[in-house]
């Protein structure tokens, strides 16, 4: 067999696909990503932005998999039916779902439709939040989570929600709520159901570790839960005490961490009944993670834990505990927004151009006039085969440095800096042929970031993924097309706002994480096509207006027995949306614009033909798409 040829598979092993991919996406025969549910045929994605674009709708394009939601639900009241039942344990599970991970309708009314028959239920975090979860939740089965910080009309909406025949638990997260909370009951005439919230010594690791410990915003102290629970009794309110809470994190990496946790926030169950509280529920907040590297491992993209393992983890430390005390288990209430709906949102982007600085192209030898700073640059290119690779490379950037002083005095003209860079970049990928990657990091670490093409992507990192930006999480990246080729660029990821922060240069490979992604070269007249995996969570609803890059496109797909149907297609934000949220309203700058033009027209610069072309120009441009366009972006003629 010849193991130099390129096959699909050597694709999916070199963009770990099965590693964050989670048995939702794959390659396919034909060397494009596919999106995999329990129905009979995966979805191609680029056929499915092939049929996209004969609708008129390009990327940038947010497809969200209907099917892969219903499916990670499933996925997780599977793993806790099993762990309960093993383990013998004497409570149910209830996953709830805290919208502020997604808070697009779309989103929210799917796991409602999807969660029914599994009593799922949601958590509000704020007064906007709770309006939303108290009208979308039907099933009085199904639980409400009131966390965050509460004022009156807060909890009195919360009440509301009890009397109409709603599970709302209200979460005490710092002392003065508990007053608030039984005088807005005792006026109201309800009997609330109550929750406290522990604020646990244990702490995760990653980015999210400031949710436990003692610098965690939210959360009772020991001494400030047990005023509490003796303040309930002395009102005697304590039978309205059903729940405690607790949240370390909102991807916790490592197992251990969530074992250790349990293990406190149980004894703090088994402190609580001891004091009377009839404790019923233990809602263990979020902190299942999510693979994003793929490397199933306890880096902070990852976890290195299977979904069964944190299923078991929870139920069986909880139910060692009470069985260890002699106390009933309390039924379980998991938070995992993160790992439910990160799977089901892919972006797809279009590359618009590359920006290539290692050349194949031999550059012209400099003139017996020029610089001798440059000439001796040209040597060292012309006498690489008998130069070790290191000290060629040193020498080259030495004396490129000094060519470009030279220009900045006015000792050297343009074309010959010009020509010192094409003898460099041409030194440079001589060298990057002859060495692997791991050769290239131990001469000069920097090298293949700086030799890396730039591939010019129609997307905004800022709206599409601030985590990318804000905090360095990684996404998996990949081509969604032409995976039967050998990729045989490196290429980093640029968007088009006028940021330099506004790209992605980490990338999760089979390797590890590379600074470099491996790109195939950009075909003339030709989409290449590239997949950002995993962007389910958070990413839209922390996405900014830099630039004023709106949202995009988004497309709900649902499989229809051997077929899929594209159940909801939201156009991306226009112009005229975006520059409304900035208090620029569309008819304010038609007249303003209407004016000019009209001016212009008065004073000759401007035939009648001319104003008329141009104000219908701008009127269509402000309905259009804030990202480029081809062939549906107005014209003057």
């Amino acid at each position: 067999m010849n193991r130099s040829v390129w096959k699909y598979t050597d694709a999916a092993k070199l963009y770990q696909v099965d590693g964050w991919g989670g048995g939702y996406f794959s390659v396919n025969g034909s060397g494009n990503v596919e999106a995999v549910s329990d129905a009979e045929s995966p979805i191609d994605l680029k056929l499915l932005c092939d049929k996209l674009a004969d609708r008129g709708l390009h990327p940038p394009l947010l497809l969200r998999f209907s099917d892969i939601l219903k499916r990670r639900m499933q996925q997780i009241h599977r793993r806790f039916s099993r762990a309960i039942e093993e383990a013998e344990y004497g409570g149910n599970y209830y996953g709830v779902y805290p919208i502020k991970v997604n808070q697009q309708y779309q989103v929210v009314e799917e796991i409602v439709e999807f969660g029914a028959g599994l009593h799922w239920g949601l958590e509000a975090g704020s007064k906007p939040e709770l309006y939303a979860t108290l009208a979308m939740l039907d099933d009085v089965e199904g639980i409400i989570v009131c966390n965050g910080y509460k004022d009156q009309g807060f909890i009195e909406l919360a009440l509301v929600g009890l009397k109409l025949g709603k599970r709302v638990f209200i979460v005490v997260e710092k002392p003065n709520e508990l007053d608030l909370i039984l005088s807005t009951a005792k006026r109201i005439g309800v009997d609330p159901l109550i929750g406290l919230r522990c604020g646990l010594a244990t702490t995760s690791n990653g980015f999210w570790d400031g949710s436990g410990g003692d610098m965690s915003k939210f959360g009772l102290s020991a001494s400030e839960l047990l005023e509490a629970i003796n303040k309930l009794s002395a009102a005697g309110m304590l039978a309205a005490l059903k729940l405690l809470h607790f949240h370390i994190g909102s991807q916790v990496p490592e197992v251990r961490r969530i074992k250790e946790a349990m293990q406190e926030a149980a004894h703090y169950y088994v402190e609580a009944r001891r004091l009377g509280a009839p404790i019923e529920f233990m809602d263990v907040g979020g902190g299942l993670g999510v693979n994003y590297d793929g490397s199933i491992s306890n880096s902070i993209s990852s976890v290195d834990y299977s979904l069964q393992e944190y299923a078991n983890c929870i139920v069986w430390t909880m139910k060692e505990v009470c069985d260890e005390q002699r106390l009933s288990e309390p039924h379980i209430i998991s938070e995992s927004g993160r790992a439910l709906v990160a799977h089901h949102s892919v972006l797809i982007v279009d590359t618009l151009g590359v920006a290539s600085r290692t050349s194949e192209q031999p550059p012209a030898e400099p003139d017996a006039a020029s610089p001798v700073q440059l000439r001796r640059l040209w040597e060292t290119l012309s006498e690489l085969d008998q130069i070790p690779p290191r000290e060629a490379l040193h020498d080259a950037v030495s004396l490129r440095q000094d060519v470009n002083r030279l220009f900045s005095l006015g000792h050297a003209s343009l074309v010959e800096r010009a020509l010192a860079d094409d003898i460099y970049w041409h030194l440079v990928t001589l060298i990057m042929h002859r060495l692997d990657g791991k050769e290239i990091s131990q001469i000069m670490p920097e090298l293949n970031l700086q030799a890396a093409d730039r591939y010019f992507c129609n997307f905004s990192v800022f709206q599409s993924l601030p985590d990318a930006w804000a905090i360095g999480q990684i996404f998996p990246v990949m081509p969604i097309h032409r995976l039967n080729e050998k990729p045989a660029r490196q290429g980093i990821l640029v968007d088009i706002t006028c940021d330099s922060d506004g790209n992605i240069q980490r990338f999760p490979l089979k390797h590890g994480i590379s600074q470099t992604l491996p790109l195939h070269a950009k075909r003339p007249g030709e989409q290449y096509l590239l997949g950002i995996f995993l962007i389910g969570a958070y990413q839209e609803i922390l996405g900014d207006l830099h630039n004023l890059f709106g949202d995009t496109h988004a497309v709900h797909i649902r499989m229809d027995g051997a077929n899929y149907e594209m159940e909801q297609i939201m156009e991306g934000e226009s112009v005229a949306g975006v520059l409304d949220h900035v208090q620029f309203h569309e008819s304010f700058l038609i007249g303003r614009m209407q004016r000019q033009v009209r001016s212009a027209r008065n004073a000759g610069r401007l035939s009648t033909e001319e104003s008329e072309a141009f104000l219908n120009f701008y009127q269509q441009g402000l309905k259009g798409y804030t990202y480029l366009e081809e062939e549906e972006s107005p014209h003057l003629t």
